[in-house]
């Protein structure tokens, strides 16, 4: 489905393009990165290429290619670029530089909340994948800020079945599974028993995750919720915590 420009996501609605073109590359670059296919690099290396052509001059992406910017899409436009970096793949430093001022417009308590847009009030998911692009741009785990929005999600925003949002889990889970030690202890002791108890357990949805009861499920879907429950699941396996792999 690629063009000629890297561009992966043409038939889907316009507020998921930049979306779905984001997650294509995570999947094609992380493919890359672990067959090595030679088949594979051009394609991987294109994706990356349009991903760095779409950044808008606020330093983030949104719906169209180089127009506006939010903190949910950029989060997974950060990834997209470091799954690049990782499957050696050629990432232009200067995109990540500009990741950093954007991210600057949309913090709060010195860089320890974000925003979905500048001017916006903090929300837990934005600040969950506030903090994680923070922490793949180069934060130190000593970095005051870091601690105060982790401590934050913790007492606010702990993992909770009451309110569920698996793309809160799902950011939340990474930052802290990076961020390692006793709050990610906190928080995994209660996300590996409350996820799988959640699962559908019989009938023909057996192995997913209902949408019904998640914030965003019912627009998203049963593969959404499912995905994503997936994904903090597998943090483990997936991800290399960033600290022990820097020697911090």
């Amino acid at each position: 489905q690629q063009d000629r420009e890297g561009f992966f996501a043409g038939d889907a609605r316009r507020h998921e393009k930049m979306y779905a073109q984001a997650q294509a590359t995570i999947a094609i670059c992380e493919l890359y990165g672990r067959t090595k296919d030679s088949w594979l690099r051009p394609h991987a290396q294109l994706a990356i290429d349009f991903a760095e052509y779409a950044q808008s001059i606020q330093g983030g992406w949104r719906y169209d290619p180089k127009e506006g910017a939010d903190t949910s899409v950029t989060g997974w436009y950060v990834m997209a670029l470091k799954s690049g970096q990782a499957a050696g793949l050629d990432v232009d430093p200067r995109v990540l530089y500009a990741v950093e001022e954007y991210l600057d417009s949309v913090e709060s308590f010195e860089g320890a909340a974000y925003s979905y847009q500048k001017g916006g009030s903090p929300r837990p998911a934005m600040t969950a994948e506030g903090l994680l692009c923070r922490q793949y741009i180069g934060w130190p785990r000593n970095h005051p800020p870091l601690r105060r929005g982790i401590d934050a999600l913790l007492i606010d925003s702990p993992f909770d079945l009451s309110d569920q949002d698996v793309y809160y889990w799902y950011y939340a889970t990474q930052v802290l599974h990076h961020y390692g030690g006793e709050p990610w202890q906190k928080w995994n002791t209660v996300m590996r028993d409350g996820l799988p108890s959640i699962q559908i357990k019989q009938g023909r949805e057996q192995g997913s995750w209902a949408p019904q009861s998640d914030r965003w499920g019912q627009t998203s879907g049963r593969l959404y919720t499912t995905c994503l429950a997936l994904y903090c699941l597998e943090v483990y396996y997936r991800h290399m915590p960033l600290y022990k792999a820097m020697g911090q």
